[in-house]
């Protein structure tokens, strides 16, 4: 058992390495063209990967709301980026109501068959990205460093929970889901956001807002890792695929990212 922990961690994190150094690379560069390819390619992977284990391979359905959604960027930009982080993150709210109240077996419409939510949601984390880095500041540093700290918040609360649950772990959380994730990795999680939040705040002189927006942020990075545990479930799969070792598909990784992102941005929004 901890050897194949071991095993497992050290391929995680240098799978994670391996896709952190990329982005250290842009965020440093902050250059609005290259941020934007970056995003894009993320976002068209993960339409793909949702479309190969969907039964539903409606690719004329895809390519209309696709560039739906590019015909109404360019007309309206800024406001129709404000309307997809607002109507994603209230999908996101509804989800985690439904986790937290059991509700969420009568949601038929989420499966990997739904054309709508396989473009909406990576959209969703594209759309907020973009907002934040054509908007001036919200804090004492660069939008393009306030988008990696949204990053690594999720990224930080997953890898607390992990560490947390496998050492610690007993009691689960919706085991019918997924039956490894447990309170007290749950707990960690928010530790280790909350963490993350005090330190930016005590050497970067934030606003202490930033580490309650991280702390709900965190909730909702673990919202998006039901929502995809529960369509891999639905499909009887237990990864959406293998390009990244250690996290099998790019929806895997990006799963925490997709809820968190929008959540996330919205708060800074309305609080900051």
């Amino acid at each position: 058992m901890a050897q194949e922990f071991k095993q497992n961690f050290i391929t995680r994190s240098l799978t994670g390495l391996g896709i952190t150094l990329p982005v250290f690379f842009i965020i440093f560069l902050e250059n609005e063209y290259v941020f934007i390819a970056f995003l894009s390619l993320i976002t068209g992977l993960s339409i793909f990967e949702w479309f190969k284990n969907s039964n539903n391979k409606s690719f004329l359905a895809d390519s209309i709301i696709i560039s739906l959604f590019i015909i109404l960027t360019a007309l309206y930009s800024d406001k129709f980026f404000l309307f997809i982080i607002f109507f994603t993150s209230i999908f996101w709210c509804l989800f985690c109501l439904s986790l937290a109240t059991k509700s969420y077996i009568k949601l038929s419409f989420i499966s990997f068959e739904n054309i709508y939510l396989r473009t909406l949601i990576p959209i969703g984390f594209f759309g907020s990205g973009v907002f934040l880095i054509s908007q001036d500041s919200f804090l004492s540093f660069s939008n393009y460093y306030l988008m990696l700290i949204i990053i690594f918040n999720s990224a930080i609360s997953d890898s607390s929970a992990y560490l947390v649950g496998s050492f610690f772990g007993k009691n689960s959380l919706l085991k019918e889901i997924s039956p490894n994730k447990t309170l007290e990795g749950f707990l960690g999680g928010i530790c280790g956001s909350a963490i993350f939040g005090f330190l930016l705040v005590y050497f970067f002189e934030s606003n202490p807002l930033l580490i309650l927006i991280l702390v709900i942020g965190s909730i909702f990075a673990f919202t998006g890792d039901y929502f995809f545990s529960f369509l891999k479930r639905k499909n009887g799969i237990k990864d959406t695929g293998s390009m990244l070792p250690g996290h099998g598909g790019i929806l895997d990784r990006m799963d925490s990212h997709f809820s968190a992102t929008p959540a996330i941005t919205l708060l800074i929004i309305i609080l900051l």
